[in-house]
């Protein structure tokens, strides 16, 4: 696998770390291929694997990194809700729908 060195003139995404995916977005065809991992980040540069195979991005390419799946899962981690619904009064009612708004975050 060969390292690739990626210099930017802004300053990065604060959560960009060790370990997360860097792609690129090709101009001039519209294809993007993933980089690599990142291996070490000093100031506004940025160290990668790449495989030799892969196409190096280019001046004014579009970079853009992507957290592991692996390692960044999240998942229940205690909380949780209990709903009881009951029925009020003698009359038929019908129930339309009960929805919940669930979110990964990490």
């Amino acid at each position: 696998m060969d390292s690739i060195t990626l210099t930017f003139d802004v300053v990065l995404n604060v959560s960009l770390q060790v370990g997360d995916v860097v792609h690129y977005k090709n101009t001039s065809t519209g294809k993007i291929y993933e980089i690599g991992e990142v291996t070490n980040i000093t100031g506004m540069v940025v160290t990668c694997n790449i495989g030799a195979s892969t196409p190096r991005p280019e001046a004014n390419d579009f970079i853009f990194f992507a957290k592991n799946s692996e390692i960044n899962f999240s998942g229940v981690v205690g909380y949780y809700a209990s709903v009881k619904m009951t029925l009020a009064g003698g009359v038929k009612k019908e129930l339309y729908a009960v929805s919940s708004e669930v979110f990964q975050s990490s």
